[in-house]
């Protein structure tokens, strides 16, 4: 019999990091990597690559933890084009 396939949750988060203004960093999401069932090793599922070759891996904790820390850009960017 086959087992059932339980969906994997990424350990990290794949992000391309762009220097900008002020020291601002600004990470775009490009891939994903998951845990083998070993626990030995993380396969790498990227979308897109960076030009620069470099690749960032976060948890989500830490993005979660970033993101909240210093705000969300989103909304005070939507704030600006009301």
């Amino acid at each position: 019999m086959e087992e059932e396939a339980t969906p994997k949750r990424p350990s990290f988060g794949a992000f391309q990091v762009k220097e900008g203004p002020e020291g601002q960093s600004y990470f775009n999401r490009i891939g994903t990597a998951f845990p083998h069932k070993d626990g030995q090793g993380h396969t790498v599922q990227l979308e897109a690559l960076p030009v620069d070759g470099r690749v960032v891996l976060r948890t989500p904790q830490e993005r979660l933890a970033e993101t909240k820390s210093k705000g969300t850009r989103r909304s005070e960017r939507e704030d600006i084009e009301r």
